[in-house]
């Protein structure tokens, strides 16, 4: 008794969720497709956009900067807005950085696999070392590294 119970509830949960889901699916995969990871060419291209967006608004910026002096403007409102110019330049020297990491083709794959190449070829040495009963303390502080290198990823 009480297991037909259980699976009257287990048959009237499973309609009520996984139909309501299958509908469901058709209409959120616009959403799900924004977690999807970019390929290396719709980065370059996303880059490429938000550099050629902040140029612009340098050369606003700079003729905004010229009309205040013109204006004899008081030096807070210049400097301030000097200051902005300054934060965006930056902005901009950042987002070229990474434009040229992406481009130079070390990027989050590859560079995996060489840490992993890394990783197995000290594994091996440590393996050498405790069959020759030597000290390998180095080597598990190396390993560890790797293994930390391995988990971080470059934003």
């Amino acid at each position: 008794m009480i297991d037909k119970d259980i699976e009257e509830k287990l048959k009237t949960l499973r309609e009520l969720y996984l139909d309501k889901r299958s509908e469901n699916d058709d209409e959120s995969t616009p959403e799900l497709d924004a977690f999807t990871s970019l390929t290396t060419e719709e980065k370059e291209n996303k880059l490429l956009s938000h550099i050629d967006m902040i140029s612009k608004k340098l050369i606003h910026l700079d003729e905004k900067l010229g009309q205040l002096r013109s204006k004899n403007a008081s030096k807070t409102e210049i400097s301030e807005l000097k200051y902005y110019i300054d934060v965006v330049k930056n902005k901009k020297s950042i987002l070229e950085q990474k434009l040229d990491y992406i481009q130079s083709g070390e990027f989050d794959a590859a560079r995996k696999d060489k840490i992993k190449r890394q990783l197995t070829e000290l594994e091996l040495k440590r393996c050498k070392a405790l069959l020759t009963k030597k000290d390998y303390s180095k080597i598990e502080e190396k390993i560890a590294a790797k293994k930390e290198q391995i988990k971080k990823r470059p934003k």
